[in-house]
């Protein structure tokens, strides 16, 4: 491989990095294709590239835990009566 692949491959892994960052800060990540010219990964970058792979998959699932976690709250919070149709104080249980 000529150093101007390796380097060009390196630089696509460096923006997946990234995003990866930017997803689980609360940013949004940029939009990715494949890149169609790039042409094969290098042999040398594999083990990289499945480092990523590893941390993409890790941060989706932290992510769908985070989703999951806020849908719960959403859904407790709309049984909660917001008392204008009751005329008598409401209470909210918060240890039960």
């Amino acid at each position: 491989m000529s150093a101007d692949h390796v380097q060009e491959w390196s630089g696509i892994l460096d923006r997946l990095e990234l995003n990866i960052a930017m997803a689980v800060s609360g940013g949004e990540p940029e939009p990715w294709s494949p890149p169609a010219e790039a042409g094969p990964l290098p042999e040398e970058l594999a083990d990289r590239a499945h480092r990523i792979l590893d941390a993409q998959l890790e941060s989706m699932a932290m992510l769908e835990k985070a989703r999951n976690g806020a849908r719960a709250h959403l859904d407790a919070l709309s049984t909660v009566p917001d008392g204008q149709g009751s005329v008598r104080p409401l209470f909210l249980d918060v240890q039960g």
